[in-house]
């Protein structure tokens, strides 16, 4: 496993879909209609600073609609708006930038952050956007869709140094993680907050469950806590001993019936939501670095990808491998990063830039989309518009076509 704490953040969590997290909440959400198609200016992207990322090796084709270029350093977190219009993104420079999908030309600049900026993400409706940096700087603004009018800042808090963020699914709810172990909860815009206290240990990585009032949070010492947002309580925990090191991912299956959690040993934990009993624990590959649940409904299947480019599709009721699609030891394997389903597709982003789509049937490769030249640090999925925006170790965020065509095409 690669030491990135000093430089680089974790990977941080993306696209949690959940529900309110109390029944106050119902009655404050407000829902955007269909947006209008926005319209940009042409803008001419530069890419003076690309030498400076340059590794001396062959550039890949470049496959994507758009790259983005403003950032001066490593690229760490993206988001797209729910219209799927609208990209923002956050880098080592201690920039957040908000910019066209369409023509890459910046719409604002999220100034003031004093530290790498490790989350980015817009809230389930699309009204707010939340930046955050390592040395706990949020800050929370009003989207403005209507005209070119700075966005305003709805919320703004200094919390201890950070290491993740999310945004509830279903309500204005923000969440972060420190490095010291808390958990902040924020209610947005009113500025509410509540915070669950660590072990003063790390958290690395959290995954809020479908029923929208628990999360769970993994640990640098191998914890796994089941909190429940309502009372701050911690409901259950996975049985010490079960991840010997650092935690660095958790899903939770679509039924909300199990939860898996991994460690960079190897282990892959399976525990049941209700009371967290181990079902199984699965001993993997070193070096694991993300897990995720298929979402189809007909496949009850779960994927692991580690750091030294093995990826394997298994059977959560069997707990056996149904098809491993990448092995180590092959010469054309690459890293995992980052993971994502995209119905039966499983979508892989990779240390050598490279974007891999597995067929979640075949355990086939069905496509790869190739750009970035260093490794991928975020990815994020459009349904809307069929998009994936991907950003990068090079410096760069890019804008793929999706090109497993949907159902719906």
């Amino acid at each position: 496993m690669r030491d990135r704490q000093e430089n680089t953040p974790p990977s941080s969590i993306n696209g949690d879909d959940v529900i309110g997290m109390d029944g106050e909440n119902d009655e404050e959400l407000i829902y955007l209609g269909e947006l209008d198609d926005l319209q940009f200016d042409d803008d001419e992207m530069v890419d003076d600073q690309e030498e400076e990322y340059d590794t001396g090796m062959e550039r890949p084709e470049d496959q994507s609609q758009l790259a983005f270029n403003k950032h001066t350093g490593s690229v760490f977190c993206c988001d797209l708006h729910p219209n799927g219009k609208i990209a923002v993104t956050g880098g080592e420079d201690d920039k957040a930038y908000v910019w066209s999908v369409e023509t890459g030309q910046v719409i604002m600049d999220c100034v003031n952050h004093k530290d790498s900026v490790i989350f980015v993400g817009f809230s389930f409706d699309g009204v707010y956007l939340a930046t955050i940096d390592m040395c706990g700087l949020i800050k929370v603004w009003k989207c403005n869709l209507e005209n070119q009018e700075p966005w305003s800042v709805a919320f703004e808090y200094e919390a201890d140094d950070l290491s993740w963020g999310l945004w509830h699914f279903g309500a204005r709810v923000l969440i972060c993680g420190a490095v010291a172990g808390d958990i902040y909860i924020f209610k947005i815009p009113s500025g509410d907050i509540k915070v669950l206290q660590g072990h003063n240990i790390r958290t690395d990585c959290a995954k809020i469950f479908p029923d929208g009032v628990r999360l769970a949070a993994g640990y640098e010492d191998g914890a796994v806590k089941i909190w429940d947002l309502k009372t701050n309580a911690v409901l259950h925990q996975v049985p010490n001993g079960m991840h010997d090191t650092r935690v660095t991912a958790i899903d939770i299956h679509p039924e909300n019936n199990l939860m898996a959690s991994i460690s960079t040993d190897g282990k892959v934990v399976l525990t049941t939501s209700v009371n967290g009993k181990v079902v199984a624990q699965l001993e993997a590959e070193n070096d694991l670095e993300a897990v995720a649940f298929c979402p189809d409904a007909q496949l009850d299947y779960f994927a692991l990808g580690t750091l030294n480019g093995s990826i394997t599709i298994w059977d959560t009721a069997r707990q056996m491998i149904r098809h491993s699609c990448a092995k180590s030891e092959e010469d054309v394997s690459a890293g995992v990063t980052k993971m994502i389903w995209i119905k039966d597709q499983l979508l892989t982003g990779c240390l050598d830039g490279s974007l891999r789509v597995y067929d979640g049937r075949s355990g086939e490769r069905s496509t790869m989309l190739t750009g970035h030249w260093s490794e991928i640090l975020d990815l994020v999925y459009n349904a809307k518009e069929n998009i994936v925006l991907s950003t990068s170790d090079d410096g760069t965020a890019r804008i793929f076509k999706y090109p497993i065509q949907s159902d719906n095409d």
